[in-house]
């Protein structure tokens, strides 16, 4: 019986986080996503939210967050095709949350490794989407810069847009895998085990 209510407690304190995790992180990709674009900073930051909500909560609420937002900001700008990308979110939301769960984002190394892991999902599946809602561009100044470039050098659109999506997603990636860490690391024992880590030491 005492078992019983310990888990039920343990659900509902999940709970309570998952409902206020969720729509901070909406909120954090939000702010970081409006400094970035009002600023012309060639990075995104949109995705800080979903990679701290992630690395606390687990995978599917931090894919969850990160969905919500993109599909929120796409019918607050009127364009309903941006939502598309909320499938680089959750693909960010996934990698950065199964690798907490596991144990895998707790070193520096661990958050080079989901660095380029991110960066690389959001260049493989930016890419496409850029090109069915943008035409291959995008509002990032650094992206378009380099789509440029790298068309002047004789690269195509398509292979234009995944190129300069590389090193633009490695930067603007490994900040939010960087601040997510360090948020990790300064949170109390018992709520750096809401992404389900503790199952593992069982």
């Amino acid at each position: 019986m005492a078992m019983q209510s310990v888990d039920s407690s343990k659900g509902r304190l999940r709970s309570t986080y998952v409902a206020i995790m969720i729509p901070l992180g909406v909120a954090i990709n939000y702010v970081g996503g409006t400094i970035a674009s009002s600023l012309g900073l060639p990075i995104y930051l949109d995705s800080i939210g979903t990679i701290i909500v992630a690395a606390i909560m687990g995978p599917w609420v931090g894919a969850t967050s990160g969905a919500l937002y993109n599909i929120i900001s796409a019918l607050m700008k009127g364009n309903i095709m941006g939502s598309l990308f909320a499938l680089c979110n959750i693909g960010s939301g996934l990698i950065v949350g199964y690798m907490a769960r596991y144990k895998k984002f707790s070193t520096i190394p661990h958050v080079l490794i989901a660095t380029v892991l991110v960066a690389l999902w959001n260049a493989i599946i930016g890419s496409p989407i850029a090109m069915v809602v943008y035409g291959g561009v995008d509002g990032n100044v650094g992206t378009n810069l380099m789509i440029a470039g790298l068309q002047a050098l004789g690269n195509d659109l398509m292979g234009a847009a995944f190129l300069a999506r590389i090193p633009v997603n490695l930067i603007d990636k490994g900040i939010a895998c960087l601040v997510a860490w360090v948020v990790l690391r300064k949170l109390p024992a018992n709520l750096q085990t809401l992404s389900g880590s503790a199952k593992k030491e069982a």
